[in-house]
């Protein structure tokens, strides 16, 4: 019994140590239908939010954005991370360890302690700024 525990406490060990070695965030843009903006992930960490019609609404640009971190949580999933000081907002993107291509978003603004929560979905094909976006994960 006791090399049966040790076996599953080295490979869970492993798991969570090759999990979180190379951990990226995926590149494309997702639909917020309530608020009909479009958050475009580029694979060079730019970040930008767009209205459905063609609109840019903000640029996060890295000189723009502090706390930028990407992380992996065993039970979340891949977590990206990052405050604005000029939005007055921190934001958190979490791609759960399912097969959708769905994120959660959890937006929460320095003036008040109730957060904006909702799950955005893919979106394929050209959208908000033309350009044809592809899932990479």
């Amino acid at each position: 019994m006791k090399k049966f525990i040790t076996i599953l406490l080295v490979l869970g060990l492993a798991v969570t140590t090759v999990f979180a070695a190379d951990t990226e965030f995926p590149t494309g843009k997702w639909l917020d239908s309530n608020w009909d903006g479009i958050w475009e992930f580029g694979i060079d960490k730019t970040i930008k939010l767009w209205k459905t019609d063609g609109e840019l609404v903000y640029n996060f640009t890295q000189d723009k954005i502090t706390d930028y971190k990407v992380s992996a949580d065993p039970t979340k999933g891949v977590i990206l991370s990052f405050s604005c000081a000029e939005t007055e907002r921190s934001y958190q993107f979490i791609k759960p360890l399912t097969l959708s291509t769905d994120l959660e978003l959890i937006v929460n603004p320095d003036w008040t302690t109730e957060d904006y929560e909702t799950t955005i979905k893919f979106q394929l094909g050209s959208s908000a700024s033309g350009e044809t976006a592809d899932l990479e994960i």
